[in-house]
């Protein structure tokens, strides 16, 4: 198979798992797995640090992939994970409420 079909083969598959939520909130965990927010230094840990540099690689390269088919799609899974922290947070403290008056 040429490159660019591959590529393009590759691009469609994403695309296509982009589509569906679940496809979203698993590709989210993965980019939260990859530590993208922090830095990768583990001061006098030459192991962690590279430990952490590799996750945060795969990250990128996973970020880099996701932007080239869709670039406002992170934003999307963003807003989803948050409006269900948030769904989740709102539960806990109902939750909690109830047990209290109890």
């Amino acid at each position: 198979m040429q490159k660019k079909t591959a590529e393009k083969r590759n691009q469609a598959d994403l695309a296509t798992v982009l589509k569906l939520p679940q496809g979203r909130r698993l590709l989210w965990r993965l980019l939260q797995a990859g530590q993208l927010e922090n830095h990768g230094f583990v001061p006098s840990d030459p192991y962690a640090t590279a430990f952490h540099c590799g996750q945060k690689s795969i990250g990128l390269f996973l970020q880099s992939q996701i932007l080239e088919v869709s670039p406002l799609i992170l934003a999307q899974m963003r807003a989803e994970y948050l409006s269900e922290r948030n769904a989740r947070q709102q539960e806990i403290n109902q939750e909690n409420e109830e047990n209290n008056d109890a």
